[in-house]
């Protein structure tokens, strides 16, 4: 058998794995746990774009000791204001115990300084 021919097969072998658990009767889908559940709504709602949402449903993982949740609350918060402008709240004890979940060292969280606004506020006369 060539290259190609082996490659095709194994990439229809994938393929097929793939489309089979698509279609995989309703009794799997309900054995799915509960966080696995949480989880791949988590995904979803980080798939179309609500990523407040998503990032909530993360963080209540993250903080129930799920290791794959905490690795993405962690992007999300390290990301937050350059890929979803936004500063996700966080604390120190959250980003110690997440990173003590996916084994990195953890991050020391930083203040945040806001330039003041240069809109004058209006006095009031009393």
């Amino acid at each position: 058998m060539n290259h190609r021919i082996a490659l095709f097969v194994s990439e229809s072998v994938s393929i097929i794995a793939l489309v089979g658990a698509c279609f995989a009767p309703a009794a799997q889908a309900q054995s799915m746990s509960t966080r696995e559940e949480l989880h791949a709504n988590a995904v979803v709602s980080f798939q179309h774009g609500r990523f407040p949402e998503a990032y909530g449903r993360f963080i209540r993982l993250a903080d129930a000791g799920h290791a794959p949740a905490a690795r993405v609350a962690m992007f999300m918060f390290h990301n937050g204001p350059s890929l979803f402008g936004s500063d996700w709240d966080v604390t120190q004890e959250q980003l110690s115990a997440w990173a003590a979940l996916i084994d990195r060292p953890a991050p020391v969280l930083q203040p945040l300084i806001y330039p003041r606004a240069v809109v004058p506020v209006a006095h009031s006369s009393r």
